[in-house]
């Protein structure tokens, strides 16, 4: 008595669940680019809203633009652009 997968339903799952895998790979991979070239480009954003006082004008902007840089630099640890 098995879980009653035959032989084709049992590839078919075994190539469904790989297919997910790898997707589930590649959006981590995707998440850990994007916050990687976030942590090049957000400090530029907050400098510049800095001198222009667009990130003051609102008392919640500079601290968000803040964590979501310290969230870009936890999140982009070990990646490697090109690698």
């Amino acid at each position: 008595m098995g879980l009653g997968l035959d032989t084709l339903g049992a590839g078919a799952l075994r190539r469904f669940v790989t297919g997910l895998v790898a997707c589930g790979s590649y959006i981590a991979e995707l998440l850990r680019a994007s916050a990687f070239w976030g942590t090049i480009v957000l400090p530029l954003v907050i400098v510049a809203g800095l001198v222009t006082d667009l990130a003051t004008s609102a008392a919640v902007r500079l601290p968000l633009l803040v964590v979501l840089n310290v969230v870009c630099i936890l999140l982009s640890r070990g990646y490697r652009p090109g690698g």
